[in-house]
């Protein structure tokens, strides 16, 4: 059974309606790692959804945190603004946004893209609408057992003067200079390191509860039922152990069902972070993979398994193993978990499993194929036009023809930003002459006979591979150095694209005429 169907299953058997609530502080770009979070909580719901389960996704935007510090992405006179909430400070490109709103609204768009349909949540808004008011009375009277849960559990001592709510500054907009002491409900009193002193009204935005009260006042506003969230929370001692004992002692209600999941590295550099800017963007991923794969990514992994997110070399892997997954699907073959294959092929797909099994199968042009025919023609009609040769195919349908602009769209943008050089190629219209005069005797023979060879067999992939390697190894010549000759002629570099399928992609005769050239005949 699929990891998300098991939680599911527990959700229903515990009744409903169930509260399924993500969320991030929105203090830099919002990358793959963190849609790890709504992309967990979404396979989660969507597998409720499809049990009968009454079940809510929401989204809360922790936009009424501070800025914390002056991040490497941000320029110097960010520092006016540390410590004020992200909600009410500019955005780094202005235009009348705000620093929130600035990293939120492309995720957010994202997120649509990835089928994902949440009840997006400011936290600003809530603090200013009332939301948090009630939890947050009760915690304010509950202050000294809160230091004791808070010291027992997480093991540290508060300071003397610690005060459970964080008022913010009218005078100088700042919520981490200032020091509460004393609660006359609804009012919290406190002075500001500025020189202000004045009273903070707890049922609107005039500040906020620290982060360990907070997360637990949140389920108990919002009711929430189930919540993914990273191992960093899960820490014995952490977020969520804190945040549970006072959920059950002090709110009196059990917290959420976790669903704690690991960090997706990035390869060479280790995890992501917003605030080192060592991501890439959720944006990023969509601009360089289709929207399914992404949420294959997430589907595929258990949450407590980390994932290694390689945006080179390993985004042709992942999206052919996606559509290993896919083929896996629509056929009747055997496998070690096929259950388990086809339910994450479906749990991956933007739209409906039904409405994809009656559209039927989509042409798959292999993503590393597509990398080459995309760097050989820069026009979709001529791109058209040679995968309908290299397939053997007559007429590309509708919807294979618009996957395949989506994926030519997303291979462009890899191409551009994110594929390693040795991928990268520009065929010559004939062989220069420098890289002809740079052939060994060996490689000239070779070339000499691949022309003999090539004449009378069929054009495709798999005859020219056999043949490079049959010809050449009955010729007593090494097939590398048959290869290295092709590359150098056609290429300029000793390295290229798998040497079968590339030649099957031009005409035979244009291949002949080149070979012709570099042989001088």
């Amino acid at each position: 059974m699929h990891w998300a169907d098991v939680i599911a299953r527990k959700l229903k058997e515990t009744g409903g309606p169930h509260r399924i609530a993500t969320g991030i502080t929105p203090s830099g770009h919002i990358h793959v790692g963190n849609m790890r979070e709504i992309l967990t909580g979404d396979l989660v719901h969507r597998a409720s959804r499809e049990m009968g389960v009454d079940s809510t996704l929401y989204y809360l935007a922790d936009d009424f945190d501070p800025l914390r510090k002056v991040y490497p992405f941000l320029p110097p006179e960010y520092a006016e603004h540390v410590g004020k909430p992200l909600s009410e400070i500019p955005s780094p490109e202005g235009g009348g946004k705000t620093y929130a709103q600035h990293f939120l609204e492309p995720f957010l768009r994202s997120v649509e893209e990835l089928g994902i349909r949440p009840v997006v949540l400011l936290s600003s808004e809530s603090y200013r609408n009332g939301s948090y008011a009630g939890a947050t009375s009760i915690l304010l009277d509950s202050r000294d057992r809160l230091r004791e849960i808070l010291n027992r559990v997480s093991g540290r001592e508060l300071p003397p003067d610690w005060f459970p709510y964080n008022p913010k500054c009218p005078s100088c907009g700042r919520i981490d200079t200032t020091r509460a002491y004393e609660w006359s409900p609804p009012y919290v009193l406190f002075r500001c390191g500025c020189g202000h002193e004045g009273k903070a009204d707890t049922r609107t935005d005039d500040g906020k509860l620290p982060w360990r009260l907070d997360w637990p006042a949140r389920w108990f506003w919002l009711g929430v039922t189930c919540e993914p969230f990273g191992k960093d929370h899960a820490a014995a001692g952490g977020s969520y152990d804190t945040a549970s004992e006072i959920a059950r002692s002090v709110l009196g209600m059990e917290p959420p069902i976790p669903v704690v999941y690991e960090w997706i590295q990035l390869k060479g550099k280790g995890a992501m972070s917003s605030s080192s800017g060592v991501v890439v963007s959720g944006v990023d991923m969509l601009r360089m993979t289709p929207p399914e794969v992404l949420r294959f990514l997430i589907a595929r992994t258990q949450p407590g398994k980390h994932i290694d997110m390689d945006p080179g070399l390993g985004i042709l892997n992942l999206v052919d193993e996606y559509d290993r997954y896919e083929e896996n699907f629509y056929s009747d073959e055997k496998s070690d978990d096929p259950d388990d294959m086809k339910r994450t092929y479906m749990l991956s797909l933007v739209g409906r499993a039904e409405d994809r099994e009656k559209r039927g199968r989509l042409l798959n042009v292999p993503y590393r194929h597509l990398v080459t025919l995309t760097q050989l023609v820069s026009e979709m009609d001529d791109l058209v036009s040679m995968i309908r040769r290299t397939e053997g195919i007559d007429e590309l349908d509708e919807a294979s023809l618009d996957r395949l602009m989506h994926r030519k769209a997303c291979v462009d943008f890899w191409l551009e930003r994110f594929a390693p050089e040795e991928v990268k190629f520009r065929l010559y219209d004939d062989p220069p002459e420098e890289e002809v005069e740079k052939l060994d005797d060996g490689q000239f023979s070779a070339l000499e006979a691949m022309f003999i060879d090539f004449q009378g067999i069929p054009w495709e992939p798999g005859s020219i591979h056999n043949t490079i390697y049959e010809g050449s190894r009955s010729r007593g010549i090494d097939p590398k150095v048959t290869f290295k000759a092709f590359y150098r002629i056609l290429l300029g570099q000793d390295r290229g694209p798998r040497l079968g399928f590339f030649l099957s992609t031009m005409e035979k005769n244009e291949v002949l005429r080149k070979l012709r050239l570099a042989l001088g005949r």
